[in-house]
């Protein structure tokens, strides 16, 4: 009660403040003029004068635009903060702090000096916003202007504690030189704080500047340097600091580059402390070569880099910079950089034995070190051969240096093998020996990359990959000279490319090789099966297909792994000559098996129908048909119960559009028993991915669709219009239409035979698919809906003709449920009056 009174006295107060007369106030503060003269300058004038210099500061920056219409609006002019609400005040408080710190910068600008005097006379920023216009003009300390503006502000109580030794200086009228303020930042760690925050908030709201980085830096730098001794307290005040100064960008992380180097010299880290510092500086760069020398200061200057080494993790986040044994390399003819070289190059000797990475930035090293450091290279690696033994990554560098270092190599074997054991002994004369091996991946010299084959084709630069690449399919074809490769390094390399490469060009250069000639089938169905879903480029899709489709498939497994990889998405492509041509090819050879096309129902997950490649349709149409005696009797069950097992609507409609090309082709040959059987799965098949979408997506325009066989291709080249859902429906609606159109013509039954005993179990077995869809479509339970009315309308037109009556005395007859036989029954009493002679009236 007592606070709210509080406050209700002090708004009265400053509301009588606004009411008394402008002109009786003596003094008013002001940062251009003296005090009793800004009192005789009235509220319009300094607008102007404030609006004048906004303009000029709009011209030198575009950001200054927006507040043309908040703080310098014409409506604006007679607002007074003291007589707004909260959530008003923070909103102008938010566009206040924008304001100072986009005007930092021009702070000793006459325009700056006009718009801050508007904000005193109309905002009291001098009282309300004192902190924010500090952190904003702090950078100018030195500065009279600075000095001007400290004249003005007001602190509040709780302020003082901060920023009291403020006062003084005022009140001598002295400038804030740089010892004043780095003796009081040393006494207090706030103001520290306070300095540090200011600089971070500014960077983080886009408002950074040269100068404010170079007060940063050197503020920073200069406190550590004024620290007695840097204890472990100081650096868990500093450090954090340092890494928020890490994340920002250009010269705000190099003046965090500067502070890094300085609490180096300082500090002793802990093994721990440093290496997350390394992997901070070395995570995202600014600027590479500022990068370089701040992690080689920080190395040289740390015995935990020595006595505990550099971790993988380091190694790594180097190794994401292509550049990074360039610019160090340069540095190393200007500057000693030993003390660094050293514990880099035995970390990467160290990880490189089982980190490809690691090995990728080691490979990288060898031809760019000076020749000083190729000796502790060669030592590093002779020890951990040594270590570790013949196995790993290491022979790949150590064939490397054997090519183009060998005597500084020898050397350092020599000098391991002195008081060596007789198995370290063994080791080492199998390195000796090893350059007058064959291993040619390993030591094949590629001039472009200035490395081994071997070590370029794993490079992390794309392009070295690239030349790689070319090189090894001059070679793989004959075209490599006086080089050549033997099956299993050839094997090495393209299996390594297929694993993990990410560049498109690159695998399109391995897909043209002759993958079947190194690789095994087994092997290389499994890696293009895994590559397919990696690329993003439909034209290099195709290849893998054609790849997968022209691997020696021996055995029914290896079949079903290829359908598994082709199916979901051989009908989606343009279907290029190379495919077609394949897929012609597979179905030929998978003529004596069927595991092949059974995989079709199994291994379907499309993501989308959309196009179709109508030969491929066809081709596997033609090979579902002269297999489809044996599909439908597998051990797993009908390959249209194997459909509606599968998870996958987009993949089973690319399964039924493959069953209506073999009903065509079943139908073309009248084998009446075997059209009626794939007639019928593919008919349970739509029917099911009708259900699966449900009506709602199953519009009656898609419910209509209509076609007869002619018409199919054309149905299917329209799809790519339709979205996914759409262009199932309109599948699954149009195999039923294109099915049902094909039956009369096998199955011909003679007037009356509906009614009567069928002979034969061909038209039997037709009469009973016509007679359960019909009843499964009158008997739902639930609401028809329009597939059910152009179901049935389509029955009763293709299958039935002019015997549907008779037609429909049979189903009555034939079906216990009293539903159909209640619907049968009151379409013959409807038929009868109009067609007598439809029905022979004994039946």
């Amino acid at each position: 009660m007592a606070s709210s009174l509080a406050g209700q006295l002090f708004r009265m107060r400053n509301i009588d403040r606004v009411i008394t007369s402008e002109r009786s106030q003596k003094i008013r503060a002001s940062f251009l003029f003296d005090g009793r003269q800004a009192a005789d300058i009235d509220m319009q004038t300094i607008f102007d004068i404030g609006c004048d210099g906004l303009g000029e500061l709009r011209k030198m920056n575009r950001k200054f635009d927006s507040f043309a219409s908040t703080l310098f609006s014409p409506a604006i002019k007679d607002l007074d903060r003291v007589l707004q609400t909260r959530e008003e005040n923070e909103r102008l408080d938010e566009s206040i702090r924008s304001f100072l710190f986009l005007m930092a910068p021009y702070f000793l600008t006459k325009p700056a000096g006009k718009a801050l005097e508007w904000l005193v006379r109309r905002f009291r920023i001098q009282e309300f916003n004192a902190r924010d216009l500090l952190a904003a003009i702090l950078p100018y300390h030195e500065t009279k202007a600075f000095l001007t503006m400290l004249t003005i502000i007001t602190f509040e109580t709780r302020d003082m504690e901060l920023f009291g030794f403020l006062v003084t200086q005022r009140k001598a009228r002295r400038l804030l030189d740089r010892g004043t303020l780095m003796a009081q930042c040393v006494r207090d760690r706030a103001l520290m704080t306070f300095v540090c925050s200011s600089v971070f908030r500014a960077c983080q709201m886009g408002f950074e500047y040269a100068g404010l980085h170079a007060f940063y830096a050197m503020i920073f730098s200069q406190y550590i340097t004024s620290l007695a001794s840097v204890g472990g307290a100081d650096v868990q005040f500093v450090l954090p600091f340092v890494l928020d100064g890490l994340q920002l960008d250009g010269d705000a992380q190099i003046a965090a580059y500067m502070v890094l180097g300085t609490l180096a010299t300082r500090v002793t880290l802990s093994a721990d402390a440093l290496d997350k510092t390394l992997c901070a500086v070395a995570q995202r760069p600014a600027d590479l070569r500022a990068m370089t020398m701040c992690v080689v200061q920080l190395v040289q200057t740390q015995e935990a880099a020595l006595t505990v080494g550099l971790s993988l993790r380091f190694v790594r986040a180097l190794h994401a910079h292509a550049e990074f044994p360039r610019v160090l390399c340069a540095l190393a003819g200007d500057y000693d950089v030993s003390l660094f070289m050293t514990p880099l190059l035995a970390a990467l000797a160290h990880h490189a034995f089982d980190d490809t990475e690691a090995l990728h930035l080691l490979s990288a090293f060898v031809p760019l070190l000076p020749g000083a450091h190729i000796p502790v290279l060669c030592t590093q690696l002779v020890r951990e051969y040594v270590t570790r033994g013949d196995s790993g990554n290491l022979t790949a560098v150590l064939d490397l240096l054997q090519l183009r270092h060998s005597q500084q190599l020898e050397d350092a074997i020599g000098a391991c093998a002195v008081d060596a054991n007789e198995s370290t002994h063994r080791l080492l004369y199998q390195l000796k020996i090893r350059g007058s091996q064959d291993n040619a991946s390993r030591v094949l010299p590629l001039q472009e990359t200035s490395t081994t084959l071997y070590l370029s084709i794993g490079h992390a630069d794309a392009g070295m990959r690239l030349v790689a690449a070319n090189a090894l399919r001059d070679i793989v074809t004959g075209k490599g000279g006086e080089y050549s490769l033997s099956t299993e390094d050839a094997c090495d390399l393209i299996v390594g490319r297929l694993e993990h490469e990410d560049d498109e060009q690159v695998l399109d250069i391995v897909l043209g090789l002759p993958l079947s000639e190194y690789v095994p089938a087994a092997k290389l169905i499994v890696l293009l099966a895994q590559l397919i879903g990696r690329v993003s480029k439909e034209q290099l899709t195709d290849k893998i297909i054609a790849r997968l489709l022209d691997t020696d498939a021996s055995t029914e497994e290896l079949q079903t792994q290829i359908a598994g990889a082709v199916f979901p998405f051989v009908l989606q492509f343009a279907g290029t000559q190379d495919v077609t041509k394949a897929l012609a090819t597979r179905v030929k050879k998978s003529a004596a098996s069927a595991g092949w096309l059974a995989a079709i129902g199994k291994y379907a997950n499309a993501s989308s129908p959309g196009k179709y490649n109508k030969q491929a349709a066809a081709a596997l149409g033609s090979a579902l048909a002269s297999q489809w005696e044996k599909l439908s009797n597998t051990k797993t069950g009908a390959w249209a119960a194997q459909l509606q097992r599968s998870a996958s609507v987009p993949a089973r409609t690319a399964a039924v559009a493959v069953g209506v090309q073999a009903v065509v082709k079943l139908a073309a040959g009248k084998n009446t028993a075997r059209c009626v059987s794939a007639a019928k799965s593919v008919i349970d098949a739509a029917l099911d991915i009708v259900s699966s979408l449900g009506s709602a997506r199953v519009s009656d325009d898609v419910a209509q669709t209509t076609v007869d066989s002619a018409q199919w291709d054309q149905l299917l080249s329209g799809l790519a219009q339709d979205s996914r859902d759409i262009a199932c429906a309109r599948v699954a609606v149009g195999s039923i239409s294109a099915v049902l159109g094909l039956l009369p013509a096998v199955a011909t039954l003679q007037p009356g035979q509906w009614f009567t005993a069928v002979q034969g179990d061909a038209e039997l077995a037709y009469c009973d698919l016509v007679r359960t869809m019909f009843v499964s479509t009158v008997a739902r339970s639930g609401e028809t809906s329009s597939v059910d009315g152009v179901l049935t309308g389509r029955l009763l037109h293709e299958c039935v003709g002019s015997d549907w009556a008779q037609f429909l005395a049979a189903t009555w007859l034939a079906d216990v449920g009293p539903v159909v036989r209640a619907q049968s029954l009151l379409a013959l009493r409807a038929l009868i009056p109009q067609q007598p002679s439809a029905l022979d009236l004994q039946t």
